[in-house]
């Protein structure tokens, strides 16, 4: 089995990159993909425990896209160089901007009374990332919400006081930098889009024309008839089919590493087609 959507303390999990490994060992998976938001930082620890317990991780790297429509866009790189020095520097540019915007969220969320400190996020996040669910383990531990799910609906999801826009590439910027860094760009749980099927297939077209390789055909939160129309979808477009839990340890427990992707795929052909380098050129 494996699962190639994962996320560690490097941005918004609750594992470090070695206990997430350790897990996947524990849980019978071969292999693993590191997808951590706007950073690689979680790539070399989990790289080394991996050669120790015989499961492989495969770098990658998850990043939002500007989306005009409802939804919401998300590019999952693969097999990707993460020393590469422009993705280095051009995610530590998302992650200064994160930063911005996390101190944003405490100010608006202060400005309402809520009693929150933005050191304390800042620990929380430790060396990842900063991101909403820091924001929310805060309001937890400050006792102004029960668990994440509140936090987000009372305080931190589009519309709420602490609500405030993140700063992303446009698609083609995202699979763009995935692609020079010698990686495979695959659309993320495409559900999240919230597009009818024939919306839907002209955007897969669209991103096809900027470098897209894949599409995540296997996600948590797809049910069966979404996955079969993702499925029908890649095959149509010629396009790598992949999956993933989207595991991010306690800060989503409904959620387990590996769950439902036993047997969906022909693992070897998948990790292979991962790992191939398509020479062409993104649009520019």
């Amino acid at each position: 089995m494996i699962d190639l959507h994962t996320h560690t303390t490097a941005s918004d999990g609750t594992l470090a990159p070695e206990a997430l490994v350790d897990l996947a060992a524990e849980k019978g998976l071969s292999a693993i993909a590191v997808t951590d938001h706007d950073t690689v930082a979680g790539i070399p620890p989990a790289l080394e425990r991996g050669a120790q317990r015989a499961v492989t991780v495969i770098p990658g790297v998850e990043l939002g896209a500007r989306w005009a429509g409802s939804g919401q866009m998300h590019i999952l790189g693969y097999s990707l160089d993460h020393r590469s020095p422009r993705l280095l520097e051009r995610l530590a540019w998302l992650r200064a901007r994160r930063r911005e915007r996390g101190e944003e969220i405490v100010k608006r969320l202060q400005a309402t009374g809520v009693k929150l400190s933005w050191d304390r996020v800042l620990k929380l996040a430790g060396v990842g990332s900063v991101g909403r669910p820091h924001v929310a383990r805060a309001l937890i531990e400050s006792g102004q919400v029960r668990d994440i799910a509140e936090a987000f609906d009372r305080y931190l999801s589009p519309g709420r006081p602490g609500f405030a826009e993140k700063i992303q590439f446009t698609s083609r910027e995202a699979i763009k930098l995935i692609c020079a860094a010698n990686g495979v760009a695959v659309l993320a749980h495409p559900s999240t889009l919230k597009l009818p099927s024939d919306q839907l297939d002209s955007a897969i077209t669209n991103l096809m024309g900027e470098g897209l390789r894949g599409i995540e055909v296997y996600w948590t939160k797809h049910n069966p008839d979404e996955r079969e129309q993702y499925r029908a979808l890649a095959e149509r477009h010629g396009l790598i089919a992949t999956g993933g839990s989207d595991f991010h340890g306690s800060n989503k427990p409904e959620i387990e590493l590996g769950a439902g992707l036993d047997g969906q795929f022909d693992e070897a052909q998948l990790l292979s087609a991962l790992s191939r380098r398509d020479k062409r050129t993104p649009a520019e």
